[in-house]
């Protein structure tokens, strides 16, 4: 062990790896351990032990970008990996847990052995001890004692994010409050990250019941009204209206207005009041680029002064000009979605996500009673129908049994087509797609066996609920999918960028055929997939110029 009072400590893992070496273990097992470590993680982020920091959350947060699927390892194997690396920061004086593992006072001793249950104990273990170096007593636990708590295991946790250790604390510590009596102060949750803006209720009656009244209107709520659009809002459109409303006002109000003060829309949706809140949420968002929605907020304002209030021009003409400035005029698919398909250059991963349904049907058939099972086979029949025919989420949660299969014998087997009637598509375009025998075969199993076991309850859903049979919630179930994806692969996917994968994978196999991505997509206008898509197409000619053209450059033969 080496004394690291006069010595600072290394800043990279190369650093690391030096010390080490310099100082080896005696035991050659323990060294080779640490060694191993560093070259493995090295290898498993692409990067040289030299650009890997030791400062401890930065590395926290490279560490977790990590998975055990991706990285070609099982999950023991990385965990253990990690632990290794942490002995060696240990070793060289970058951690210094020293408390982790220090004796609790006794009055601590005595607040655990009050304690049940032993993972409760777990959870407020680290606690105590952190707060008995501090000469802490439990009476005397607060939240300005629980933020530091948060600070120092910063600096210390490599594999869990400190905020959500401390709010695991906070949950154990309320419920062994109440659930032994103790006289101890009770902790206020940890406040969420996002922002949340004040509901209406804090408003006027007078504007609720306006805003209600306009939501109706476009909602077409009363079949006999000639008053509204010529086509009802979906239910998202009509939440997100409601949402950029809340948004403008709750800004109005951070800048220093009063709530009682709004009334009505009229006196709301002005363009000063627009400037004022986009001031507000740009102040808030604290960056040089614009926040994003700004934009739909505008076009929510003057959808209002235009069709509900019925505003002069020079006012309407106003709020276009806000909506012009800060309108990104956005083409083709987000930056986040490109960045989450470039996941898909690399083979291995394609190859990990188009194998992921039988997987997780082989392990739902490895213990087939289990409703963990049942679920897995769920999952692994709906990433089977995006995969094949990818919809959108809305029209995957809702499929039928009897509305929109279509059940065919051949043989011995039994063959599945999806139909799915343009009213109930967002574009109005049906979907119509007879799977293939792997993909029926597949479902077809979902069905006979395991969909009973997701819900006992009666109805039709393809994708039950538990409690009444009925069609899962989409915005519920895509956040199945997008976790069950990251939980067994590492990939980021949700429901939507399976359109993009499919495209993606199309494309790169018949560069240029945009009209057969059109109709898979079932997209209206053959434009819109050629702004989504040309990027795609972009990179075949780099790779067929480097083909055509560098490969063919082997350089001067030596003289």
């Amino acid at each position: 062990m080496v004394d690291h009072q006069d010595i600072q400590p290394p800043a990279t893992l190369a650093e690391v790896l030096d010390a080490l070496k310099a100082n080896p273990d005696p035991d050659k097992k323990r060294q080779q351990s640490k060694l191993s470590a560093i070259s493995r993680l090295s290898a498993y982020l692409n990067r040289p032990p030299s650009d890997i920091p030791t400062d401890i959350p930065q590395l926290r947060k490279l560490l977790a970008s990590l998975h055990p699927a991706a990285c070609g390892v099982k999950p023991k194997t990385l965990s253990t990996t990690i632990s290794d690396l942490a002995s060696a920061l240990r070793v060289v004086g970058v951690l210094q847990d020293v408390e982790a593992k220090s004796a609790s006072a006794p009055e601590w001793d005595t607040f655990l052995k009050a304690v049940k249950s032993s993972h409760q104990v777990w959870g407020l273990m680290r606690f105590a001890r952190y707060c008995s170096a501090r000469s802490i007593q439990p009476a005397e636990v607060n939240s300005e004692v629980v933020q530091a708590f948060q600070a120092a295991l910063d600096a210390v946790l490599l594999k869990n994010e400190p905020i959500n250790y401390v709010r695991s604390m906070i949950d154990t510590w309320n419920h062994v409050i109440g659930r032994y009596d103790l006289n101890l102060p009770r902790l206020s949750r940890l406040p969420s990250d996002r922002y949340v803006a004040r509901p209406l209720t804090d408003y006027p009656e007078s504007l609720q019941a306006e805003i209600k009244a306009y939501i109706d209107r476009l909602a077409q709520r009363d079949l006999f009204s000639e008053d509204g659009p010529d086509k009802p809002l979906r239910e998202t459109s009509l939440r997100n209206t409601e949402a950029h409303l809340r948004q403008m006002l709750d800004a109005l109000v951070t800048s220093g207005q009063r709530p009682e003060k709004f009334t009505s829309l009229s006196v709301v949706v002005t363009a000063n009041n627009l400037k004022t809140a986009f001031r507000a949420m740009m102040d808030r968002h604290g960056s040089n680029c614009l926040p994003s929605g700004l934009s739909n907020i505008a076009a929510t304002c003057i959808a209002i002064a235009r069709h509900h209030l019925n505003a002069p021009e020079d006012v309407i003409k106003a709020l276009k000009a806000i909506h012009k400035r800060v309108a990104t005029t956005p083409r083709g698919m987000s930056n986040k979605n490109a960045e989450r398909l470039a996941q898909f250059n690399d083979w291995e991963n394609v190859a990990l996500l188009l194998s992921l349904p039988d997987t997780l049907m082989s392990r739902a058939d490895d213990n087939p009673t289990r409703r963990d099972s049942a679920l897995a086979a769920m999952h692994a029949a709906a990433l089977t129908i995006l995969l094949s025919c990818p919809m959108r989420v809305k029209n995957l949660a809702g499929l039928d049994l009897d509305k929109h299969l279509i059940v065919t014998r051949s043989g011995t087997h039994t063959l599945y087509s999806i139909r799915v009637e343009g009213i109930e598509v967002k574009n109005g375009e049906p979907i119509e797609v007879k799977l293939n025998a792997r993909s029926s075969k597949l479902l077809h199993r979902y069905i006979m066996q395991f969909r009973p076991q997701v819900s006992l309850a009666d109805g039709r859903a393809l994708f039950p609920r538990n409690n009444d049979g009925r069609p899962r919630a989409p915005s519920n179930f895509g956040g199945e999918l997008t976790q069950r994806i990251l939980r067994e692969t590492g990939l980021k996917v949700h429901p939507h960028l399976f359109r993009h994968i499919a495209a993606k994978l199309y494309l790169e196999e018949r560069p240029g055929d945009f009209e057969t991505v059109r109709r898979l997509l079932k997209h209206k206008r053959l434009q819109t997939t050629m702004d989504f898509y040309a990027s795609l197409s972009n990179q075949w000619a780099h790779d067929h110029y480097d083909e055509v053209v560098l490969s063919k450059w082997k350089g001067k033969p030596d003289d």
